[in-house]
């Protein structure tokens, strides 16, 4: 039986007035193509969909809050029937108003397979850098410290870190990291198979490529590889909490 990969990269950047991310999504070409983003007038918030499970992988409010899901391969688990989309995390979480490692610490997460979560808060920016990562390991919620770039994989994690790390120090400097070597980074295409940020295989691809910028606006940017297209979503930032 061929291996599942399914590898996702994170970065992002701070300003004066807000922040950016980008997030590469890997998946098997067997999977369903993703719904490009859209604007939920329900929780007002931009995401695509993942029609498998119903939820998404990244979403951002109109006040600019951004949540990005990574799966946490690290940790096995057992299989059950009675397991709860991921991606619907997300979903249920732009729909609450208080402090969200709080409210993830009261709910029911062993119906949920190992996952972390980045939490991007709506004021972050140099000044306020409060970003929260926390990883559920299918038993225990905790927080979790990070480096750039945030990586998960089904396969060989270890190694596909490290080439990862080493092609975003290449790429990027660290002492003025700018939204163009983001960019590079995230679009970097090499013959390393599982390994290369921008992955190209013949059973699994970087299927799509996300960038999201919060300033006095909101703006979603979405990369479909499947089809070669460009979608962007923009709306103005709602400052009222």
């Amino acid at each position: 039986m061929p291996l599942k990969i399914k590898v996702c990269t994170l970065t992002y950047l701070l300003h004066d007035n807000g922040y950016e991310l980008y997030f590469n999504r890997d998946e098997q070409l067997s999977r369903s193509i993703a719904i490009p983003p859209q604007f939920n007038h329900l929780i007002k918030a931009i995401y695509p969909v993942d029609p498998q499970g119903g939820g998404t992988w990244l979403a951002v409010n109109q006040q600019g809050l951004s949540l990005a899901l990574l799966n946490n391969y690290q940790v096995s688990t057992s299989e059950t029937k009675n397991s709860l989309s991921r991606g619907k995390l997300i979903l249920l979480l732009l729909q609450h108003k208080g402090c969200l490692i709080k409210q993830l610490e009261t709910m029911e997460l062993k119906f949920y397979r190992p996952f972390q979560l980045c939490i991007f808060p709506a004021d972050l920016s140099i000044q306020n850098n409060n970003i929260g990562c926390v990883k559920w390991d299918g038993k225990n919620l905790k927080k979790h410290n990070h480096d750039l770039p945030i990586t998960s994989s089904s396969v060989d994690f270890f190694n596909v870190k490290k080439i990862r790390q080493l092609k975003f120090n290449q790429l990027v400097d660290s002492k003025i990291i700018t939204s163009e070597h983001l960019r590079r980074f995230h679009y970097s295409t090499e013959k390393t198979g599982k390994y290369s940020v921008n992955m190209q295989r013949n059973d699994a691809k970087t299927v799509s490529i996300s960038h999201i910028t919060v300033n006095q606006q909101v703006s979603y940017h979405y990369f479909d590889q499947h089809h070669n297209k460009n979608c962007t979503v923009t709306k103005s930032k709602n400052n009222h909490h």
